[in-house]
């Protein structure tokens, strides 16, 4: 059975960190370097780690999509 606490307690990203991911990939579908992306979480009191889950799983359904996905990663702007 699942855990009764919640997902934010679970620490799951919040719903704004999650907007501000939709609108980083819908500008770029590249994956940001891992520095970067720990940077940005950091800088927005994010999980580092969720973070790098989130541009994984959304590169993994890309792929799955068919869509073109390239290896280079770029550094993401820590401007919100």
């Amino acid at each position: 059975p699942r855990s009764s606490r919640s997902r934010a307690a679970q620490g799951a990203l919040s719903r704004i960190h999650l907007l501000e991911l939709r609108a980083i990939w819908k500008e770029d579908q590249r994956v940001p370097s891992v520095a970067s992306r720990r940077a940005w979480a950091i800088s927005r009191n994010a999980n580092p780690t969720l973070v790098n889950s989130w541009f994984h799983r959304r590169r993994a359904a890309a792929k799955r999509a068919g869509e073109p996905i390239t290896l280079e990663s770029y550094e993401l702007s820590l401007e919100s």
